[in-house]
């Protein structure tokens, strides 16, 4: 394919190296071949780590084991669990390969460095999941939206105009051909901008996944429940449930959102769960505003643990979309986003100064690619609604080395990480407690 030059035209901007998507240190063919006739165990039984069982499944390789200490003794997606000391103790380095799948940065480097104790080499017989495949793929089956939330482009003026869902067929069109490309994606989300389950298809679309061997995850405003049943016993993977408050904080944050739908969604999705003995994870999303850190977290918390539900606080935040127009081209933030900004325990415009002090770390989400929207075209940044890769060819007509090539190409990443927007959405942080008091940290 004849790249476009005005795709590889840096407009005199020195590219980013980091700002490139790049292959994974152990290309799928060498690990196969390495992975052929060992014991493979998945350190979580988390999306990673379900994807993976489920993929290597689909290609004819067996997982022996989880290794995860909450679920020990049990089985969970047809793989027995058991305790990591409890593997360190049996550990074969003849014949076992292990994978260190959970996302916390702490517990990664824990067992990694105990797994390299223990005699396991890296990128023979120890990995993670991005030693072998750098992509973490998203099919946006979805592009409209019932809310209207203040921090979201969504939220604005005619958002909604010219989107619509992507049909059954697409959907396995560009699955199918995604897989072909990257045989070890370990997952796929199934949302970016709009809420999945206006999809009249998503049941289809979710068996389609497990049929192919791929874990899904799908995050909904559970404010919409025609669909909500079928979709359940349709068995995603992982379920994100973003929470906002309780009430009518719920409903500010949410915006144009019924607390009471949200709610009696929780409780639908618990229920069906139970009733049908279904092994999906459901994680609430609990994003921290200023007037929400205390009796609404707890009352969240309660509830959570109440369903079996996990709880993750993370610190909202305004999208980054209308950030890079304001820090990169001084266009100024839509004044509904400016009003969602007085709630938030960062402002927009301390939130965008600290990340000006660390513009040169590596962006956390470049490998949320290929970003592949509700009509086939594929997105930049998973984070944004524009630019579109090559002007917005179509996936299913491009290749992904072609893809990348014209991302690669592109001085749009290196404008945003230049100014540190690539770290404006970065929601991850602690809650320090101390004499009742609670403080949000970032990490």
């Amino acid at each position: 394919m004849q790249i476009p030059l005005k795709v590889i035209q840096s407009s005199g901007i020195v590219l980013r190296d980091d700002a490139k998507i790049e292959s994974a240190p152990v290309s799928s063919d060498d690990f196969l071949k390495l992975a052929a006739g060992k014991r493979i165990f998945l350190l979580s039984v988390n999306l990673e780590g379900i994807g993976l069982s489920r993929r290597l499944s689909a290609l004819g390789m067996k997982v022996a084991a989880f290794l995860d200490s909450r679920f020990a003794g049990q089985k969970r997606h047809g793989v027995d669990v058991i305790d990591p000391n409890q593997y360190f103790e049996m550990l074969d380095l003849n014949n076992d390969l292990l994978i260190i799948c959970t996302k916390d940065r702490q517990w990664k480097r824990g067992f990694l460095e105990r797994a390299a104790n223990s005699g396991l080499q890296r990128y023979v017989n120890l990995f993670t999941p991005l030693d072998i495949c750098r992509f973490f793929p998203t099919i946006e089956i979805e592009g409209k939206c019932n809310l209207q939330c203040k921090t979201c482009d969504m939220g604005l003026p005619s958002a909604n105009k010219g989107r619509g869902h992507m049909s059954h067929a697409l959907f396995t069109e560009v699955l199918s051909k995604m897989l072909t490309e990257i045989p070890l994606m370990n997952s796929l989300a199934l949302y970016t901008w709009g809420e999945p389950l206006l999809n009249p298809d998503i049941a289809k679309i979710v068996r389609s996944c497990r049929e192919h061997g791929v874990a899904c995850e799908v995050s909904t405003n559970l404010d919409f429940h025609k669909y909500l049943d079928e979709f359940l016993l349709a068995e995603p993977d992982q379920i994100v449930a973003p929470c906002a408050g309780v009430g009518a904080r719920y409903e500010r944050g949410r915006t144009g959102g019924s607390w009471d739908n949200y709610l009696a969604g929780l409780y639908r999705i618990a229920e069906i769960k139970s009733k049908h003995n279904l092994d999906y994870n459901v994680r609430i999303m609990y994003h921290l505003y200023n007037d929400n850190l205390y009796e609404d977290l707890d009352y969240m918390l309660q509830l959570s643990k109440e369903l079996g539900f996990s709880l993750i606080p993370i610190v909202a935040h305004i999208f980054p979309g209308q950030v890079y127009q304001y820090a990169v081209n001084r266009q100024e933030i839509p004044e509904v986003m400016r009003q969602a900004s007085e709630h938030l325990i960062f402002s927009l415009d301390d939130q965008l100064a600290y990340c000006q002090t660390i513009k040169d770390s590596k962006c956390h989400i470049i490998n949320a690619f290929p970003t592949v929207t509700w009509d086939a075209k594929v997105l930049h940044c998973c984070n944004m609604q524009r630019p579109l890769v090559g002007g917005g060819v179509d996936f299913r007509q491009t290749s992904l080395e072609d893809l990348i090539a014209m991302r690669n190409g592109s001085p749009f990443c290196t404008k945003c990480m230049n100014h540190g927007v690539h770290r404006f959405f970065d929601v991850n942080v602690k809650i320090d407690e101390e004499s009742g008091d609670r403080r949000v940290v970032r990490l």
